[in-house]
């Protein structure tokens, strides 16, 4: 059976509409290209997503604008994908440059790696692509042919799109010799992380409003205080050169350095620079930098953040804007809501990432003591505050329970460590790491509490070493082979080898789980029918429900995400515990009434 290459040409993406009206549809398999016009795309489509493999660059675009235009394709679509029929040469460059250890920078290249199928087409078939710049371009025009039949079309037109078609397959003819092991896993990771992208998520207009009103009172008198000392200009724009001369002049001559070279101008610098006007500076500058990007995007009814399937540990990004990374400033989650007559369902993985670290350990050496606990049932981060109140388990629970002073300080303490410490950082670092947490330490105090965690957990001494033999015998940095899932990543350093194993097998989990719970929402008759998916945060996922029946779809989101880790973790113990929310809120616990989930509420 042959991959036919396909690409679709549609009316440009606009906010809130990722998968705009469909205009035509190429093909190619082959030497042999062909061109559909509207009705005629639709009906080839139906053939091919039936039995066929489809390969596309960014395939996942193409495909949700076909499902857009026709719901019945949605079914047959999860089909292909579970039996293996797409290929997107898109993901496939990913995951070789971060194969190669290219995925920050390409020394072939000099410059970062680039994933349009312009590039590509460069990197495999040494061409310059044809149409895609130029005022007479057709790339962004096709609105214009809109219900015109394709045989009227301009020859430049009908070409553009042939093309983009050919020159999928011709890359694909080259990529198919390398199909990397979590290939197919990664394809649908992408396809269910973009039907997210594509429902987006609503905000609250009202909330927006006052979050904006009060950065404002926030940042305004400041700026205007700071722009008579011409730290900011008249535009609301930094003046960075003034900023760098303060910058060098409160650091005595020598201040910290940008990784270009120049002088840096970050909060952090600022804060602690001893200088009034740049203190006074980097105590807005967070609130400065919301009002200026954050604030716009949530202005939108609808927000539609775009994700990266693939970074180089195996887990996923996103942008405009970052939804896995919020802003810490209070107020800025809740402006996110779910639609009428919904809940949000917010379902994570217990301790996700110390789960995978035990599953890890256990398969390299045979034991581990982290493992044992959590096979056990114990609360890893009193399992931890034990060994650092040199006491038993048990006694660690009961002085916990009891509101005990320096049992609640150990658990931080302890928190911080399971965190921090398996990415193999130092003692120093971990002072700083500490900081993030609010809590000042000594780096004696640091090498203290760290010994404690190792003797806590000694096979992790066994895994750091193992990690530090690799980097030495290869020259500081190494190609590592996930031995789980085979993922391959070059260029691997010590404290990036360290966390890689346990980052990527939960990232490889808990992507599983994206895909079976979009299936499960998008496919008439699945069993979470009703709900959509809106975000994802690494290990935690974020639907919305109707409310009549959101208590009972919750344990169903619990369910699948449970059922699709224990496959990558199969001797730790997996838990997942959903709550209902009317905004979005941090920290989020489920409360019970009668039995039946209800919303929590800070």
């Amino acid at each position: 059976m042959d991959y036919i290459a396909i690409d679709t040409e549609t009316h440009l993406i606009e906010p809130g509409n990722l998968a705009p009206k469909l205009v035509c549809m190429s093909e190619c398999v082959g030497v042999k290209t062909k061109l559909y016009g509207y009705d005629d795309a639709l009906e080839r489509f139906y053939e091919l997503i039936q039995d066929q493999y489809i390969v596309g660059h960014n395939i996942a675009y193409d495909l949700a604008v076909m499902c857009n235009e026709v719901d019945g394709f949605l079914p047959l679509v999860f089909k292909a994908y579970d039996e293996g029929r797409i290929w997107d040469t898109m993901i496939h460059e990913k995951l070789r440059m971060i194969s190669l250890g290219y995925s920050r920078f390409n020394p072939q290249t000099g410059r970062p790696p680039r994933y349009t199928l312009e590039s590509l087409v460069e990197t495999y078939l040494d061409e310059s692509i044809e149409g895609k710049h130029g005022e007479d371009a057709w790339r962004l025009r096709y609105a214009e042919l809109d219900n015109i039949p394709t045989e009227r079309w301009p020859n430049a037109a009908k070409r553009y799109a042939l093309l983009d078609a050919e020159y999928t397959y011709r890359v694909f003819l080259l990529q198919r010799c390398n199909e990397f092991p979590t290939l197919r896993d990664q394809f649908k990771a992408a396809w269910g992380l973009h039907l997210m992208s594509c429902w987006g998520i609503a905000t609250d207009k009202e909330a927006v409003s006052g979050l904006e009103t009060r950065l404002h009172q926030s940042v305004d008198a400041v700026i205007e205080d700071l722009k008579s000392d011409n730290i900011i200009r008249s535009t609301g724009s930094k003046n960075l050169s003034v900023i760098r001369e303060l910058v060098t002049t409160s650091y005595g001559g020598s201040p910290p350095m940008t990784a270009k070279g120049s002088v840096s101008t970050a909060a952090s610098v600022l804060k602690d620079s001893g200088n009034p006007l740049l203190e006074k500076l980097a105590s807005v500058s967070a609130d400065q930098k919301l009002l200026n990007t954050y604030v716009p995007l949530l202005q939108k009814p609808t927000v539609n953040p775009r994700f990266n399937v693939l970074v180089a540990s195996g887990r996923t990004s996103s942008s405009n804007p970052n939804i896995q990374n919020q802003p810490r400033k209070g107020g800025v989650r809740e402006c996110f809501v779910p639609r009428p007559g919904n809940y949000f369902i917010a379902c994570d993985y217990h301790v996700a990432e110390l789960c995978s670290l035990a599953q890890v350990l256990l398969d390299q050496f045979g034991m581990s003591k982290m493992a044992e606990a959590l096979q056990a049932g114990r609360e890893l981060h009193l399992e931890t505050a034990a060994g650092i109140m040199a006491c038993s388990y048990e006694e660690a629970v009961r002085l916990h329970e009891a509101g005990d002073k320096e049992a609640k300080e150990a658990r931080q303490l302890a928190k911080m460590l399971n965190f921090g410490l398996p990415g193999g950082i130092s003692s120093r670092t971990f002072v700083d790491f500490a900081r993030g947490y609010g809590v000042e330490i000594t780096e004696e105090r640091a090498q203290m509490l760290k010994q404690a965690w190792l003797s806590r957990y000694p096979e992790i001494n066994l895994y750091f070493e193992a990690v530090g033999i690799r980097c030495a015998e290869e020259g500081g940095s190494f190609f590592a082979v996930h031995p789980s899932t085979g993922f391959e990543r070059g260029g691997v350093g010590f404290c990036d080898g360290c966390n890689h194993y346990f980052q990527h097998l939960t990232a490889a989990g808990a992507k599983e789980a994206v895909y079976q719970v979009a299936k499960a929402c998008w496919v008439p008759g699945g069993k979470l029918e009703g709900c959509k998916p809106v975000a994802f945060i690494h290990d935690e996922i974020i639907l919305e429900a109707p409310k009549e029946n959101a208590s009972d779809l919750a344990k169903i989101v619990e369910e699948i995400m449970i059922e699709t880790m224990q496959k990558f973790l199969p001797d730790i113990p997996v838990k997942a515990d959903a709550a209902l929310m009317e905004r979005w809120y941090k920290g989020a616990e489920p409360v019970t009434k009668d039995g039946r989930l209800i919303p929590w509420s800070p």
